[in-house]
């Protein structure tokens, strides 16, 4: 495990009333706006960590990451508001060795979070990446992780595990010989566009089925149908009886084609026929060398992984949302550590 050294935490000052939140940027020594907790127009005091808090957490990654081919760097505690923040955040770059899996960009995680990926990968990712894409993952896009907002950005609501540091987002895997798996691009259809692609399937037939034209000779009053007219045909008169002239098929003898002429070959001199045609001529040039590139990747091959992959991770994280969940989850795969009673999971 390479870890950098630990920098000294920041002791958050005391919140000045009436000061202005920062632009951009989480920051303990600034109160934060929490619209969902009841106080729309309040601004509620970010709650420091103590020392005693930041020390335990601390203690704890050194267990859950011993061992680990784990390359991450501590981060200051997080603290914003009331519910935002973790007391000893890591900055994931890279997990396992041969081949290195590199996060981009690195999130901002918990601990814990770490240790989970770490495992997933180890035990259910790489073997899946090579039954169906052929190569090792080598590279993990994410698209969120430590962010002090309420679930699906609502402006009322509970606090996101992204609030928690507890929680990433996963957009795409790419292999070691640069192939990548969508998840928008390759999960395939889900089940709500499969049945909505029935429903309007079904009401376009309904609706092509009350417009259909009658088919000609049917009545529309009769219940049998009219049979059809019979009309004459005249008849072509029989064509004239052809005469043919047999061909002289003689050595030298010139053969009258419209448009054609073609010569018989004197076979007295032992040469094989041709009719006056040239022989053959090989068109094109030496065959191009065997392609070195690796071919790509079926689609379906790309599909039958995500929804492994997906599947899998439900065993080890407590919360995995996926296209399969809502269209706010279309295109990645959501995976957190939320706390709930009973230990329930939640796997869509």
């Amino acid at each position: 495990m390479a870890i950098a050294q630990m920098a000294a935490p920041a002791e958050p000052g005391p919140a000045v009333a009436g000061q202005p939140l920062p632009k951009a940027g989480p920051s303990p020594q600034f109160p934060r706006l929490l619209p969902g907790d009841g106080h729309p127009d309040a601004l509620v005091p970010a709650v420091a960590w103590t020392q005693q808090e930041i020390e335990a957490a601390q203690a704890r990654c050194k267990v859950l990451l011993k061992g680990l081919d784990v390359v991450a760097v501590p981060e200051a505690p997080l603290r914003e508001g009331a519910e935002c923040g973790a007391p000893a955040p890591m900055k994931l770059i890279s997990l396992g060795k041969n081949p290195q899996v590199a996060f981009s960009p690195p999130p901002t995680i918990t601990c814990d979070m770490v240790a989970t990926l770490a495992k997933w990968l180890q035990h259910d990712v790489q073997p899946l990446a090579r039954q169906h894409l052929g190569a090792p993952i080598a590279r993990i896009e994410t698209m969120s992780s430590y962010s002090c907002r309420n679930a699906y950005g609502r402006a009322h609501g509970k606090v996101s595990e992204h609030g928690k540091a507890d929680a990433i987002d996963i957009g795409s895997f790419v292999t070691a010989r640069g192939q990548a798996a969508l998840v928008i691009a390759d999960w395939g259809p889900t089940a709500r566009q499969i049945a909505a692609e029935a429903a309007a399937a079904q009401k376009a037939a309904k609706a092509a089925e009350g417009k259909a034209p009658l088919q000609p000779g049917v009545s529309a009053t009769a219940k049998d149908p009219a049979p059809p007219r019979k009309t004459a045909v005249a008849k072509a008169p029989p064509p004239a009886a052809a005469t043919m002239t047999p061909l002289d098929l003689r050595p030298g003898v010139v053969i009258g084609v419209p448009g054609i002429a073609l010569e018989m070959p004197d076979r007295t001199q032992g040469s094989a026929p041709s009719f006056g045609l040239a022989p053959p001529s090989r068109l094109g040039g030496p065959k191009p060398p065997p392609a070195t590139v690796a071919a790509p990747v079926d689609p379906d091959r790309k599909t039958d992984f995500l929804r492994a992959a997906h599947r899998s991770a439900c065993k080890l994280f407590n919360t995995v949302l996926g296209p399969e969940a809502n269209n706010w989850h279309r295109n990645h795969f959501h995976l957190d550590m939320a706390e709930r009673i009973k230990n329930t999971k939640i796997c869509e």
